[in-house]
């Protein structure tokens, strides 16, 4: 059987032998692999990062994409993109970083980060534009594209019993 995810584990020992030394991983891996199940998810995940051995450990900075669709949070069109996450981590053989990941038996395992990673990045709430008006909630019409008179005051009926005091001044 193929391991599918087989390039997101590296020789660490190799690479840590020679600090400065830096290794590229591009690899488009499959969602199902790598264990990513989000309703967002709309297709394979990027990873586009580079390894650079240090004294204590390897340097892993780039990208993770992961493509999606979603409607908007406001008006409900429906949206497409790539979630893309910039990656500054350290993984460490002894981790005197608490936010390092570990390097376990030579190995350094580079699938928990990018499920993480793309996992959070999915989660980000999606907007169509920055200022969507979106949607009337008594008659729902779209008010990027028209307007309405409905009566959209908010009121709290916790305070109606207030309504009618009136104040001496």
């Amino acid at each position: 059987m193929v391991d599918l995810l087989r390039p997101l584990r590296i020789n660490a020992v190799e690479l840590l032998r020679r600090p400065g030394a830096t290794l590229p991983v591009i690899e488009e891996i499959s969602a199902e692999a790598l264990g990513v199940v989000h309703e967002r998810l709309n297709g394979e995940i990027d990873v586009a990062i580079e390894l650079e051995s240090m004294n204590d450990g390897i340097a892993v900075t780039g990208t993770v994409g992961a493509p999606w669709s979603a409607p908007c949070r406001r008006c409900l069109k429906d949206l497409t993109g790539v979630a893309q996450v910039d990656i500054d981590e350290r993984y460490q053989i002894e981790t005197i970083d608490e936010e390092a990941y570990p390097i376990e038996n030579g190995q350094l395992d580079l699938v928990p980060m990018v499920r993480e990673l793309a996992l959070i990045e999915l989660d980000a709430e999606q907007v169509c534009q920055p200022d969507c008006k979106g949607l009337c909630p008594a008659c729902g019409i779209d008010w990027n594209k028209a307007s309405c008179n409905c009566d959209n005051t908010v009121t709290d009926h916790r305070w109606s019993d207030l309504d009618g005091l009136v104040l001496d001044d």
